[in-house]
């Protein structure tokens, strides 16, 4: 059986300029509270969800991250960290690698009894201006899933689950086509089908925001300098997810979120979510058929 699990969160830190809302001149101040919080309450792991920096030019990206990889550097837990859109724009995948000191293809790791998936699908913008996932990152995330029996979470920086944005400053009106992968749809297919995740954790919208699909959780984690909720100052957000009889997500900061939900069994769907997973009708399920069908003849 699993363990008690906890992972300390962080997402779209944004260090840098000032842009617009995204107060990146806050972010290094920001990170210090987070640090000493990580370092005085242990948890098993650090996940940072991607954007690190506000992107400007190489050169400037390129100190930047070497800014928040220092940072990181006082964390005493282990940390593993996800590519986002803005660290790509300027800088290659090998250039932010050996910034951050660590991988930025995707892995996996057995942590308390769970799988956990760092998903480092594409974050490159297509032409379309909209973010596309490649069939590589599809067929890499069905083979990792088949090749577990654990409970499982995804770490990725784009959110899966194609989410309303309705109220969103970037995503509502001025770039709705940003805000997730326009063929999302494949990656929950893979997800629900495998019947092993519990949820799936991304950034990159820049708000606490949850849904829940086929029993699968899909949690968006505020970013550190986003001030669009908060004018005129930055969230300050950071979390931790738990995980013992329920799954529980903590966002702090100014604008904080508190997500406590069940934990679904491996193996388990959703009636009628997709038909194949169905289970086959039963006696009773065909009697109460029947009778809810000649219900609905009478009340005609």
């Amino acid at each position: 059986m699993a363990n008690a699990l906890r992972i300390a969160l962080i997402a779209d830190i944004h260090h840098g300029m000032d842009q617009g809302t995204k107060l990146g001149s806050a972010a290094l101040d920001l990170l210090r509270p987070f640090v000493d919080w990580v370092n005085a309450t242990g948890p098993d792991l650090v996940v940072e969800l991607g954007d690190r920096i506000n992107d400007l030019d190489k050169d400037a990206d390129l100190k930047w991250t070497r800014d928040v990889a220092h940072a990181f550097t006082a964390v005493q837990r282990p940390c593993v960290h996800i590519l986002g859109n803005h660290d790509a724009y300027q800088l290659s995948r090998l250039e932010s690698e050996d910034v951050m000191q660590t991988t930025f293809a995707s892995h996996s790791q057995d942590v308390q009894g769970y799988h956990l998936v760092f998903w480092n699908s594409t974050v490159q913008m297509a032409p379309d201006v909209s973010f596309h996932l490649a069939p590589d990152d599809l067929r890499w995330l069905e083979a990792d899933l088949a090749a577990t029996d654990l409970p499982t979470i995804i770490f990725s920086h784009l959110p899966l689950d194609n989410g309303s944005m309705l109220g969103n400053f970037y995503f509502e009106k001025v770039a709705p086509q940003g805000a997730h992968y326009r063929d999302g749809a494949a990656a929950r297919d893979i997800i629900e089908r495998s019947g092993k995740v519990m949820a799936c954790l991304a950034g990159h919208t820049h708000w606490n925001a949850r849904n829940t699909i086929d029993g699968v959780h899909y949690i968006t984690i505020h970013s550190l300098t986003e001030s669009f909720t908060t004018h005129p100052y930055p969230t300050g957000a950071f979390g931790i997810l738990a995980i013992d009889e329920h799954l529980t997500v903590e966002v702090f900061g100014r604008d904080p979120a508190l997500h406590r939900l069940p934990i679904k069994p491996l193996g388990y769907h959703w009636q009628n979510l997709h038909r194949d997973f169905a289970p086959k009708p039963t006696g009773l399920t065909r009697r109460m058929a029947a009778t809810l069908a000649a219900e609905g003849r009478k009340s005609a």
